[in-house]
């Protein structure tokens, strides 16, 4: 029942705090992972330039993992598996990079202000409210529930932040070689002109009645396509707390008081969008404020007199809190348009121009009663559900059924007489309105008989299941699915027929032969498609057939199963990448950067690695997992 807790609380605080884990994962060093030696702190799985790495963090870290990766794996994922997959050294090598990457920015002196540990904090959506601003409430709530501490949480942050600083301090101003990207920019924008004709399998029209024995051979080669499904009948309970949040009351004097405590996310700062000249004295100042007085643009004067350019100028959408203290006054004195006179600050001479003001102010309690009131039930229906859930589960461990335990606490159960693990029923139509999640995966890894965990349905719920009964695939009998076998075996003679005929199109190509001059034979159109690329294409030519007509020389052709027929494709004519700056070579330039940013990043955390010394405590590990069992 914790699992929910975990998905809605403390998968966003691993997300602040795994950003910089990620990096160097090809960085983890041969002598590491061959060379593990035995000791280290007594405490740690591992020890990284004297700090040890506590076994508690990496248990953690591992099985939200397998949690993970049981959503596209299924329930029965379990830590034996996950071990088997390297996703326990992974992990562990993940924190090591961080860790050696911490300290190596703490010994490098790499510091952080407070100011921008405060604004990293602000701008996390997950601390956010309702009207999107910044919600202390909310902010301790959530480090409350993943047993953080404010203290710990921001000295956690200010590393992660310094890690950062250090990685981009090594990976900026990477620049790609000119030729290498002209290279990689040509093979990507080369294009190709093609000419095309689709032969589609109905074109195939004279087919023969198979006989019995044909279709009874059919039928035997293909089992498979004539077996039904695996069904099973479930009988399952939801606690959902949408539903249970419209019939909770919420107290008048409760909302108000919700109201004034989140008073700070119905606030809006006043915002003014800002430009601003920095000059050198103060006359050079007075003489551009006499220009744009004059009737000279703005951004002009700031060209042609201050010499900065409009990037510089133009500082955009600020709050009060956003400028320097010595300008923020007067700025927010002045009208908008209006142009400052010359401020003195530790920088120099500052010429401001308001473009535009958005004035702040705070909802009225009218305004979001509703809106606090909601807010108010669905989070008494989460701990309701929490609360719910513990009472159902207790009434399980009694003894009781899942429709008794249902029974007593007024709950609805449902049933579910056939589903198949695609979703469908008998009549192979989709089954609506199931619990959200892994619903089909929890009821296809439950035995026969047996009751499912309380599993999560969605954010907001969760469910449980009973398995009633299983009827396991069956081969259905050859005369009750005659039609189909005959239907099947007809679509399979119509796709080798449009086949044969696509394959004696290209030869004939080969051979010299033009698609128009052949297209009233073959009963089939042509259609230019021009701007073939590698990858990346629509429609007529997918990627597949374009990886062929790429191989080809002009005036020979090649075919693909697209669709319910074959398309040919005739090489018409090639064109070489633009010469010259573009968009295009910008976008593989930028590309190329990244992708060297990376490496740099990766050589860095091993560097790093190196210098801090690693010392693995393997027995600590296998002992860590080894001998537990998979929690639930």
């Amino acid at each position: 029942m914790l699992l929910l807790m975990r998905k809605r609380i403390g998968s966003v605080i691993i997300k602040v705090f795994v950003v910089l884990l990620v990096l160097g994962f090809g960085a983890w060093g041969v002598q590491d992972m061959l060379g593990y030696q035995m000791g280290g702190s007594s405490g740690g799985v591992a020890e990284v330039g004297g700090e040890a790495l506590p076994a508690r963090a990496l248990y953690q870290d591992v099985y939200s993992e397998v949690n993970r990766m049981r959503q596209f794996l299924g329930n029965s994922f379990n830590i034996e598996q996950a071990q088997k997959l390297g996703v326990i050294d992974s992990v562990l090598q993940r924190q090591i990079n961080a860790a050696a990457t911490r300290k190596g920015a703490i010994d490098l002196g790499v510091a952080i202000s407070d100011r921008l540990v405060r604004n990293a904090i602000v701008d996390q959506p997950m601390f956010r409210g309702l009207a999107g601003n910044f919600d202390r409430e909310r902010f301790q709530q959530i480090l409350q529930s993943n047993g953080l501490t404010e203290e710990a949480y921001v000295a956690r942050l200010r590393e992660d932040l310094m890690t950062q600083q250090l990685m981009k301090t090594v990976s900026a101003g990477v620049v790609a070689p000119g030729r290498w990207v002209d290279r990689v920019h040509r093979y990507q924008e080369e294009t190709r002109d093609v000419e095309t004709v689709f032969v589609p399998d109905a074109a195939t029209t004279h087919i023969s009645e198979p006989s019995d024995t044909e279709l009874r051979k059919y039928f035997d080669d293909n089992k498979q396509t004539f077996t039904s499904p695996e069904y099973r009948a479930l009988t399952f309970v939801r606690l959902d707390a949408v539903d249970l949040a419209k019939e909770t009351e919420v107290a008048e004097e409760d909302v108000q008081t919700s109201y004034d405590e989140r008073l700070d996310e119905f606030t809006t700062e006043e915002r003014r969008t800002v430009r601003q000249m920095l000059l050198s004295d103060e006359a050079k100042a007075k003489e551009v404020i006499f220009q744009v007085q004059g009737g000279k643009s703005f951004l002009n004067v700031a060209k042609e007199i201050a010499k900065q350019d409009t990037a510089t100028v133009e500082l955009g959408d600020v709050t009060r809190e956003d400028l320097l203290p010595d300008i923020a006054d007067a700025v927010f004195a002045l009208a908008k348009d209006a142009v400052s006179v010359p401020i003195k600050s530790s920088l120099g001479w500052h010429v401001m121009q308001v473009v535009d003001v958005v004035p702040g102010g705070t909802k009225s309690f009218e305004e979001v009663r509703d809106q606090v009131k909601n807010d108010l039930a669905f989070q008494k229906a989460i701990d309701a559900i929490f609360d719910l859930s513990n009472r159902f589960e207790d009434e399980l461990g009694g003894g009781a059924s899942i429709s008794e335990a249902a029974g007593r606490l007024g709950l609805k159960v449902e049933k579910l007489a056939v589903i198949d693990q695609a979703g469908n029923d008998a009549n192979g139509m989709a089954v609506t309105n199931l619990p959200t999640g892994n619903f089909l995966a929890t009821a296809f890894d439950t035995e026969e008989g047996e009751d499912s965990a309380m599993t999560e349905a969605g954010e907001d719920g969760f469910y449980i299941l009973h398995v009633d009964g299983i009827t396991p695939p069956t081969l259905r009998i050859f005369d009750t699915v005659r039609a189909d076998v005959t239907a099947a075996w007809k679509a399979v003679k119509r796709r080798e027929g449009a086949q044969a005929l696509a394959a004696v199109i290209v030869g004939a190509v080969a051979d010299g032969r033009k698609l128009a001059d052949g297209a009233a034979e073959w009963r089939v159109e042509v259609k230019p498609v021009d701007g073939v690329r590698r990858r990346g294409n629509r429609g007529d030519v997918n990627d597949e057939l374009a990886a062929k007509v790429f191989k080809l020389k002009p005036g020979h052709a090649a075919m693909e199963r697209i669709g319910e027929g074959f398309r040919v494709a005739a090489l018409k004519k090639v064109h070489a990448a633009p010469l010259g700056p573009s968009e295009s070579r910008k976008e593989v330039a930028e590309q190329l950067i990244q992708s060297l940013r990376q490496d740099l990043e990766s050589q860095l955390v091993a560097a790093l690695r190196e210098g801090a010394g690693v010392n693995i405590n393997r027995r600590a590990v296998d002992a860590l997992f080894g001998e537990r069992q998979n929690p639930q």
